[in-house]
């Protein structure tokens, strides 16, 4: 009789063959995962940095076009230096943003809105501003009024009767610390850190959570301090500092002992400054956490033997991928779409043929709310958000594209829609702010700021349609807070 052939070695064989190229197969999915994560994390922080910078670079420009609309009032009199025109620093500097204003004649003889004198002839910012004709941003340097650390910016005044004699300067200044809250800091809940930082890495300003420990950086230290605390960089010391030098872009990885951290820096083109960015690692790739939690899991299942292995890949390899294209596109708070997709969404209609009429953009944020977190506690904060990401669903047509910029900044893009349309959804937004009530805090007050641009009438790409509404916004937000403004060409140009 012949014996049957023992087929355990076989399947032996063949279930450590097939276990074997599961868990190989499952680590190169998961490496590359990693990878993708990796990638998210960098283009976030860099579309972010590039809209911080935007922002702060809008934010001087205006303050240029307002020192410029007072320096051309103040060209058209006989006489620059006045009762009447010191009387109007004092008074315009009261609704400016900017901290003092000054009056310089062509001798130097500063005139402040606070009342003080003083001489700047030996200022290189006046000097330029002065025998150039052009505006002017100055380095840190001390006032020589209250001996605070300031930036000047100033715009030449010229005379009315010729248009091109320089007569005097007008000048405004910021504080060290105001230059840093003009970065909003919200991405990762203000994990990271923002520096305003010279081509030849001295810090101007900073803003945000201390990172370094002993390393931390200061108002006027050296950013490339940081090197010697670092095992690991991916660029020498020396090719930092040429980098900063010739006003390059990158994103650099720093590996100290305990933890890792991202290093974005760009220039401003309003001066030779460079805007870094630092965050950790972990706290940028936090959001994509849970998805990489469920390795161990999945290498378990694989022990519990063939069939259930099947099983469990099939399952969970079809949850993740769909969890992933999900959560790729969500905000996972407020239900509505990320920034990544939004914007994608967006540039994808704007190619369509069926985009063939107005469209319209409104970039909203929360008014305060820092301090309503800070008050209320993020939990509420978080409430808010949610609340808000509920009412945009409630308030706009399916059709219509809603998305979670970051922070408490969200943004509708209404398909096919009319001007009228677009003001009367902005002033529906605002009502539906001011409605939310969250559960056991009966004090709290929520509104909105709101900016509005229009396709193709104010602008012919996405970018320039975000940074209408973005203009509009600050206007918004420069006016008082909870309303909204549509822009207008003929005066935010």
């Amino acid at each position: 009789m012949r014996k049957s052939k023992n087929l355990t070695p076989f399947y032996v064989g063949s279930f450590s063959v097939f276990l074997v190229f599961a868990i190989v197969s499952i680590a190169v999915f998961f490496h590359y995962n990693r990878l993708a994560i990796q990638q998210n994390a960098q283009d976030t922080i860099t579309t972010s940095v590039d809209r911080e910078q935007s922002h702060f670079e809008t934010v001087i420009d205006l303050q240029y076009k307002f020192l410029e609309g007072l320096a051309s009032y103040l060209g058209e009199n006989e006489e620059l230096i006045t009762d009447e025109s010191l009387q109007l620093l004092k008074d315009v500097a009261g609704s400016s943003s900017l901290d003092m204003l000054a009056l310089f004649t062509r001798s130097g003889d500063a005139y402040y809105s606070s009342g003080s004198t003083s001489n700047v002839v030996d200022r290189e910012y006046f000097l330029t501003c002065r025998d150039e004709g052009v505006n002017t941003l100055s380095s840190p340097i001390e006032s020589k009024v209250d001996g605070e650390t300031r930036v000047v910016l100033c715009v030449p005044i010229f005379s009315a009767e010729d248009g091109e004699t320089v007569i005097g300067v007008l000048g405004g200044s910021y504080s060290i610390s105001s230059l840093g809250d003009m970065l909003s800091n919200s991405l990762y809940g203000g994990s990271g850190q923002f520096l305003i930082v010279t081509q030849e890495g001295s810090v101007i300003s900073r803003s945000g959570q201390e990172l370094f420990g002993d390393y931390e950086l200061s108002t006027g230290d050296s950013l490339f301090t940081l090197y010697k605390s670092f095992r690991s960089v991916e660029i020498t010391v020396t090719e930092w500092i040429e980098e900063f030098g010739s006003a390059s872009t990158n994103l650099i990885k720093l590996n100290a002992i305990e933890e890792s951290y991202y290093c974005y820096y760009e220039p401003l083109e309003i001066s030779d400054w460079m805007l870094c960015y630092i965050v950790s690692v972990d706290d940028a790739h936090a959001s994509y956490g849970e998805f990489t939690q469920n390795e161990t899991l999945l290498f378990q299942v694989l022990a519990a033997g063939l069939l259930v292995m099947v099983l469990v890949i099939v399952i969970v390899t079809f949850r993740k991928q769909r969890n992933l294209v999900h959560f790729a596109e969500t905000d996972a708070l407020t239900g509505v779409s990320n920034k990544k997709t939004t914007e994608e969404y967006i540039k994808l209609w704007l190619a369509d043929e069926a985009c063939f009429s107005t469209q319209v953009f409104i970039m909203m944020d929360i008014d305060l709310f820092k301090k309503i977190n800070d008050r209320y506690g993020h939990a509420v904060g978080d409430a808010v958000l949610g609340a808000v990401g509920e009412g945009l669903r409630e308030i706009f047509r399916e059709t219509d594209i809603i998305g979670r910029l970051g922070g408490d900044e969200f943004c509708v893009f209404m398909k096919n829609a009319t001007p009228e349309a677009a003001v009367e959804k902005a002033d529906a937004i605002c009502q539906m702010v001011r409605s939310i009530q969250i559960k056991g805090q009966p004090d709290l007050t929520v509104s909105c700021s709101i900016g509005v641009s229009l396709f193709p009438q104010h602008a012919k790409n996405f970018m320039d349609l975000y940074k209408k509404a973005d203009k509009a916004l600050y206007i918004s937000k420069n006016s008082g807070r909870d309303q909204y403004t549509l822009y207008d060409i003929r005066t935010m140009e």
